[in-house]
């Protein structure tokens, strides 16, 4: 019954007769808690349906067949517990269920970021060598976990078996030209820029961004200013991480009439500065030893609703200190812990 109320959408009926179940002290075998879990996951309540999962592994003598495995998987990602999600990876692999394609596909997907990464490639080569096809999500997210991890020669490989089997879409391009931008490798950055537009993509918001991000901390500010005109040209919008790179790197030099530049614009096209504006904007002002404007713009942020945090008063804190502020900056400081923010780590 609770499987037909779920389907019909019942949740509460659903979780009403669960509940009589549970009141009663019956024992729930493995089916009884699959059905459980999906009537809850149905309903989108992901906590709900992770504290049945942690009653049901307390049960050891509940094995989990394929299904639940799967169902165990993807609530535990969209709950971001990366603890379970390599506990339930690990448990699949000493259990006796037999990994099909979709099993492998949904393991990569969901545990890519919550196992070592010589494990991941562990298992995405098992899961070729016994025939498997890997989905487009699986090659993206492999992209995005060996680019991020420097591993470039596994990413190509990823990337050019994507465009082998016609996998490859405008996520594996902006993914794989990330993983250069960041490594400072322009010519490969350039290169998959070039191969997206041969592909029939137009070059995305996303890989421009990478490409501003990349030539602007690198000091290369012919690149960064080539950028910011092709995509005028092009018409791309710039979006709040466009103008935030923009702060960020005029702001690193004391460039404050290009920030303000940027701050016009970004009033005239409708967009409010978010929190990360924020904290680069005064972390901008201390450089530009303007510390009286860096704490003018804590006022404005409080008067937005935009809640301050640990990177805001590091930043603040620091600009004062560098104008021998010190005075002011201890009562930051104080008014800091007071509020409960903890740490002060500036950000880079």
């Amino acid at each position: 019954m609770i499987d037909v109320f779920s389907m019909m959408e019942r949740f509460a009926d659903a979780e009403a007769i669960y509940l009589e179940l549970k009141a009663s002290a019956s024992v729930l075998d493995m089916i009884a808690y699959s059905v459980i879990v999906r009537m809850y996951i149905k309903a989108q309540r992901l906590e709900d349906a992770c504290s049945i999962l942690t009653e049901m592994e307390k049960q050891k003598e509940i094995i989990p067949d394929k299904y639940l495995f799967l169902d165990m998987l993807r609530t535990y990602q969209k709950c971001g517990l990366l603890e379970k999600l390599a506990d339930t990876y690990y448990w699949i692999r000493k259990s006796q269920v037999e990994c099909d394609e979709g099993m492998y596909n949904c393991i990569i997907n969901c545990c890519g970021r919550a196992i070592p990464v010589d494990e991941l490639s562990r298992i995405f080569d098992e899961m070729i060598q016994q025939g498997h096809l890997a989905n487009t999500v699986t090659l993206n997210v492999l992209l995005d976990i060996y680019g991020k991890a420097g591993l470039f020669n596994r990413a190509e490989k990823v990337f050019i078996m994507a465009r082998k089997q016609g996998l490859a879409d405008i996520i594996s391009y902006n993914t794989i030209i990330a993983a250069y931008a960041k490594g400072g490798n322009f010519l490969s950055m350039n290169y998959f820029v070039q191969m997206m537009q041969d592909a029939g993509f137009p070059v995305s918001p996303e890989a421009y961004n990478c490409m501003l991000d990349a030539y602007g901390k690198a000091g290369r500010l012919e690149e960064f200013a080539s950028v910011l005109q092709k995509m005028k040209r092009a018409k791309c919008k710039f979006d709040h991480y466009t103008y935030n790179i923009m702060i960020n790197i005029y702001g690193r030099r004391g460039w404050i009439e290009d920030v303000s530049n940027v701050l016009a614009e970004l009033k005239d096209r409708g967009v409010e500065p978010d929190l990360y504006s924020y904290n680069t904007l005064i972390k901008a002002y201390g450089i530009a030893r303007m510390p009286e404007d860096a704490v003018k713009l804590m006022q404005e942020m409080r008067i937005k609703g935009i809640s301050p945090d640990r990177v805001t008063y590091a930043n603040l804190i620091n600009a004062l200190q560098r104008n021998e502020n010190f005075l002011e900056a201890v009562k930051w400081s104080l008014w800091m812990k007071q509020t409960g923010v903890v740490g002060c780590g500036a950000r880079a």
